[in-house]
């Protein structure tokens, strides 16, 4: 064995080492916390969930036949519910709180972050309210973020070591994203594809193509069956909603009246995007779908509450979307000060997402039961004043910089570094814009999918001010 290879097995075993002393920690903090009675919060009465009932027993038509969100979900939701309810889902749950924050402590490696600052960083995002109360509940933001993070990682091996299957496992990771989250969608996807195509280079295009090929038709076949069953090239039919929530649901009174009257907008406007199904079929002749049980049961039995999977949200989320137009029209300034004002919620404290924060209807009420003073005196420190989310400007230009000198090295490392930077900022832009253009409400819970991305880049940015030198020997083994 020749003594750079020796080196690089060392190499190897140390970083297996490491993440194995990781992982140790973080499943002996959340054994103390189970310990202390913080719980899995198994919630399935999501508007985004066909009932428990059609979950067990027709878990092909709750994927095959939905289409009112991706259906990742429900496929999870009822693979858990065969293994054992909230254990399974804890199990899972834990394992991909394992994955985020593995990933995580690797790509802080990759930057040059020295050993201690790596663990120091990924251990207390690992205990910060915010990951612990998303890792307890069955919501899809702990998933995105797991698997976003977990892709970068991909996406900087994949480009030191010019690893095909590394990029590969990226593609993957985010077309399995896009089977759970609709923001992640085909231009997303698209928008990593040209990523690596720049930093493999133009002359292997092919490879990188052929990285991409099988998990874009994964994604690609999620909107073909939409578009097939439902008339929806998308991977949910609620867009609609979302648009009248940013837009016309943000008219006075008196105006939205006024412009339903003049026939300017439908007359679903003056109803409540919450509304559920039995609220429109007044404005259809009667009719039934007949393809599945989940597209014309107006309630979900187990909860009594709105099937939104009906097929009356099909045309009624087309008229909320014509809706939205017009308001852009008529009044784009407004809709750029509610996009202002999102972004500011967005960065605001991400346990305090849901409108029943501190009561019983809330899903981290019995969270906060265990953590409630651990997690007011976090929230004080760090969104407290402006809050320090209004210094991340500063190392996001930091990390603009690394990536534009970074893109044109010839060494693998270096490129490699910039690369993870630059897949960061690219999620961490898509994410602020997306929540500022397309949401309203509960934004805070969206930084979640891009809060260890976040970290990561400051992360490194204070590295580099504080003049740590980073790592020169390639951290992959």
């Amino acid at each position: 064995m020749t003594e750079s290879s020796g080196s690089s097995l060392t190499a190897g075993t140390s970083l297996v080492r490491e993440h194995a002393w990781l992982s140790g920690v973080f499943l002996a903090t959340r054994l103390m916390l189970h310990a202390l009675g913080f719980r899995f919060n198994f919630e399935l009465d999501w508007m985004f969930l066909c009932d428990p009932s059609e979950l067990r027993a027709r878990a092909f038509d709750c994927f095959y036949y939905f289409h009112a969100y991706p259906p990742g979900m429900n496929l999870l939701a009822s693979v858990l519910l065969k293994l054992g309810g909230a254990t399974a889902a804890l199990v899972v749950f834990w394992a991909l709180g394992l994955l985020l924050v593995n990933a995580l402590f690797y790509l802080l490696r990759a930057l040059g972050v020295r050993r201690a600052a790596c663990f120091g960083v990924a251990l207390v995002f690992s205990v910060i309210p915010q990951t612990l109360y998303f890792e307890h509940l069955f919501l899809w933001e702990h998933v995105v973020a797991a698997c976003l993070t977990a892709a970068c990682a991909c996406f900087a091996r994949a480009v030191e070591r010019k690893s095909t299957g590394g990029l590969a496992a990226c593609f993957g990771l985010c077309s399995a994203i896009g089977w759970f989250r609709s923001t992640f969608h085909l231009v997303w996807f698209l928008a990593v594809l040209a990523l690596a195509l720049f930093f493999w280079g133009v002359r292997d295009y092919r490879r990188v193509l052929g990285a991409a090929a099988l998990p874009f038709a994964l994604l690609f076949g999620l909107y073909v069956k939409n578009a097939a069953l439902f008339g929806v090239f998308g991977t949910s039919s609620a867009v609609g909603a979302n648009l009248a929530r940013v837009t016309v649901d943000q008219l006075e009174r008196d105006v939205k009246a006024r412009w339903v009257a003049e026939h300017e907008l439908s007359p679903f406007a003056e109803l409540s995007v919450f509304s559920g199904p039995a609220t429109y079929t007044p404005f259809f002749p009667p009719h039934t779908d007949g393809r599945s049980p989940i597209l014309d049961e107006l309630e979900r039995p187990t909860f009594h509450s709105s099937n939104f999977n009906h097929w009356v949200m099909l045309p009624v989320m087309r008229a909320r979307r014509k809706d939205a137009l017009e308001y852009l029209r008529e009044r784009p300034l407004d809709y750029v000060a509610t996009a202002l004002h999102n972004v500011r919620a967005l960065f605001g404290p991400a346990t305090r997402w849901h409108p029943r924060t501190g009561k019983p209807g809330s899903p981290h009420y019995e969270h906060a039961k265990v953590l409630g003073k651990y997690e007011n005196a976090y929230n004080s420190l760090v969104h407290g004043g402006l809050g320090v989310y209004a210094l991340l400007p500063f190392p996001c230009v930091w990390a603009c910089r690394k990536v534009a000198r970074g893109a044109r090295s010839q060494k693998p490392l270096r490129r490699a570094r910039a690369a993870a930077l630059a897949f960061a900022l690219l999620q961490i832009a898509f994410v602020v814009v997306t929540s500022a253009l397309f949401t309203f409400g509960e934004t805070a819970r969206y930084r979640h999918q891009v809060e260890a991305l976040i970290w990561l880049v400051v992360a490194g940015a204070m590295t580099s001010w504080l003049g740590a030198d980073p790592r020169s020997s390639p951290i992959s083994g």
